[in-house]
């Protein structure tokens, strides 16, 4: 067993506050900066270890920082990242923490809810949907600047929303630049939409539901319905390969040259 205090946390990436047998996790603002920093990455991987060994906690609660730039976020973080030297091993490096992520999320023995607001990017709604129960604030717009890439987000998108939507309608979604938190309520990638002040207040107040048997009844359906977790795996890894030969293609770097140069030509 984990001592408790190891469950508490704030750095300049996440803050981990535990209340009884819930854990609520904060992310902070400048995702794209602390991406480029794989030491702060592997901290809060190093914490959901911690997190997934515990028999102290029973609901985690994941809130997203609503200070997010969305699609810009993303076009910067390929910016940054494809200017370095070793971008290939930085890229496989981070692909490695997220497949790592995503699979423990999956099949943590605990109940996961994600909560978040703003521009949210597509990145961020793949993390979400290895949740259990998914929350948005008012006015959160989801953007996929993947999409204006030619190439697909990173973190599981296609294997989550092939469950939920059906392939051929996960498909069509994974190429929306764009859509609201209406629409992904429509078609059940988040299950509910509350005002942005309460966004946390409504976050727990799910978290307090989920207590025996309720939580025994959750994760038999996640293994039931979404955690063939070899097969999750197969994908995470065909999302690297996919997004590796179109980022090394001479198209994408032509492409990518050009927006840098239509950026400082504004």
């Amino acid at each position: 067993m984990q001592a408790a205090t190891s469950l508490v946390t704030d750095n300049e990436f996440f803050s981990a506050e535990r209340r009884d047998a819930v854990l609520i996790v904060r992310g902070k603002p400048h995702f794209t900066r602390h991406a480029r920093d794989l030491k702060k990455i592997d901290t809060f991987f190093d914490h959901l270890e911690i997190i997934a060994h515990t028999d102290q906690v029973r609901v985690v609660v994941f809130i997203g920082c609503p200070q997010k730039e969305g699609a810009a976020d993303t076009l910067e973080f390929f910016d940054e990242f494809l200017v370095s030297r070793r971008e290939d091993f930085l890229l496989q490096r981070l692909f490695n923490l997220v497949n790592n992520y995503t699979v423990t999320m999956a099949g943590l023995n605990k109940v996961t809810i994600h909560a978040d607001a703003g521009h949210i990017s597509a990145f961020h709604l793949n993390l979400s949907l290895a949740c259990d129960y998914r929350i948005v604030a008012e006015q959160s717009v989801f953007e996929n600047a993947s999409a204006q890439l030619g190439t697909i987000p990173k973190g599981g998108g296609g294997y989550f929303l092939s469950r939920l939507l059906g392939g051929a309608r996960a498909a069509d979604v994974l190429q929306w630049p764009r859509f609201t938190a209406e629409e992904a309520l429509t078609l059940g990638i988040v299950d509910k939409i509350v005002p942005g002040a309460r966004l946390e207040e409504e976050a727990l107040k799910v978290a307090a539901y989920y207590q025996e048997p309720q939580v025994a009844t959750m994760l038999a359906l996640r293994k039931l319905l979404k955690s063939d977790i070899n097969e999750l795996r197969r994908s995470l890894e065909t999302e690297d390969m996919l997004i590796l030969n179109r980022l090394n293609s001479q198209e994408f770097k032509a492409a990518l040259e050009q927006r840098r140069k239509d950026r400082k030509a504004q």
